[in-house]
């Protein structure tokens, strides 16, 4: 008796699962067929209400967030690489201009961290949501829904940087050993970079 009545609960339970799916699935069709709005703007999809199971709930949740593809640390440093390249050559063509007027390259630091700020806070607010580096690889930086993020958090998230980088760069080996592949200044931005 007792075997008959676990089984029908167990089945009860796949039922409400599958029930939740399709409705999630009914969902992001019609989201991906009715977008109003420009690119930048998506609203949130939403879930279904929790069930009275949390084990149901664990496992829906579960397969729901496994839309993201994050970028691994390895990924997220070639994109570093690239764009250190980009300012190298830049710095070289401003320090021989500078060099040619006489001028010291000590006065270009202030000015080059402004240019630093500014390149990374806008390109990674824009619709691209990435820096040339991560365009070239093919990632993005986004809000924990996956959506773009504002100039004000990308302000955020990058001076957050020198903080993951003053404690002997533990904040940006962060992201080789975090769940979500979070670096110490994604996760005080609420940011993630995905794979596109």
């Amino acid at each position: 008796m007792e075997g008959n009545y676990s089984k029908h609960e167990s089945k009860l339970e796949w039922q409400l699962l599958k029930e939740k799916m399709e409705i999630e699935a009914k969902r992001e069709f019609a989201d991906t067929n009715d977008v109003r709005g420009s690119e930048d703007h998506i609203t949130p999809r939403k879930i279904p209400p929790s069930s009275s199971d949390p084990e149901i709930d664990q496992c829906f949740h579960a397969t729901h967030s496994q839309i993201f593809h994050y970028a691994g640390f390895w990924l997220r440093f070639l994109a570093f690489v690239i764009d250190s390249l980009i300012f190298a050559i830049a710095g070289i063509i401003l320090g021989f201009f500078v060099g040619q007027t006489g001028g010291s390259t000590k006065s270009l630091d202030m000015p080059f961290f402004i240019i630093s700020w500014l390149y990374y806070a806008l390109m990674e607010s824009s619709h691209k949501r990435a820096t040339l580096g991560k365009i070239v690889l093919g990632i993005s930086v986004t809000d924990l829904s996956g959506h773009r993020i504002s100039f004000g958090r990308a302000t955020g998230r990058y001076f957050g940087k020198i903080i993951s980088g003053i404690i002997l760069s533990f904040g940006y080996i962060m992201a080789a050993f975090t769940t979500k592949k979070q670096a110490l200044h994604d996760i005080m931005a609420s940011t993630l970079v995905i794979k596109n």
